[in-house]
């Protein structure tokens, strides 16, 4: 954040910075409950397999040094929309849903972020609707088109990068990485930045990239 305000008050903008963090969550149940309503398997990071729960898409708001839950959204699978005759709402549209709804004020900057998992055409589309700027990771089996050419990130980064082409970034407490910066198109979400990074140059690129609209600053 300090390094976003820094350039934001270089470039004049004296607006508060605002972080909408788009997540989900899996409210785990034991698995032998059977008559609470809408409960599925959902696939958990944290446990690293699906597990019974109930599942929601969710918003959380960091500013001005506080934290908030600020929204949710139950997400139903589409077996049980239709059985419940209920329109079927994926997580992406759920995240949309969100940030339209988000009540952004004129005096503030807002930052999506969002994990790879809902780095589409679609939710990205709905940030640039509300004059929002997004932070995210993507997947590096998605397409870029250096010079034209498409090609998937982990391929392009494998076969021609080199070190020349490369930046160093200190990360306190995590060491040095290095950084190849991309601007253009990426699969269906026509013009990014996108930052490729490694450990070391010699490491292969982790299975997720950073990626920013043009029209906001790389943090």
């Amino acid at each position: 954040m300090a390094r976003i305000r820094k350039r934001q008050l270089k470039d004049g903008d004296a607006r508060r910075i605002v972080f909408l963090i788009v997540d989900d969550t899996c409210c785990k149940k034991d698995r032998t409950t059977k008559k609470m309503e809408a409960l599925s398997f959902q696939y958990s990071h944290v446990d690293g397999k699906s597990v019974w729960c109930h599942n929601l898409v969710t918003t959380h708001v960091v500013s001005s040094g506080r934290s908030y839950a600020f929204d949710f959204r139950p997400y139903y699978q589409s077996e049980y929309c239709e059985a419940h005759q209920i329109t079927f709402k994926s997580k992406k549209d759920l995240a949309v849903e969100m940030i339209e709804a988000f009540p952004a004020n004129d005096d503030e900057r807002v930052y999506v972020l969002m994990d790879s998992w809902y780095t589409s055409e679609k939710v990205v589309n709905a940030c640039n609707r509300k004059g929002f700027h997004v932070i995210a990771t993507i997947k590096t089996n998605r397409l870029i088109c250096p010079s034209g050419i498409p090609i998937k990130i982990n391929d392009f980064a494998e076969q021609y990068t080199r070190k020349s082409d490369l930046h160093s970034v200190t990360v306190e407490g995590q060491g040095v990485y290095w950084v190849y910066a991309y601007e253009g198109p990426v699969s269906e979400i026509e013009n990014v930045r996108l930052l490729l990074s490694w450990k070391d140059e010699l490491h292969r690129i982790e299975q997720t990239a950073g990626l920013s609209p043009v029209h906001g600053p790389i943090a």
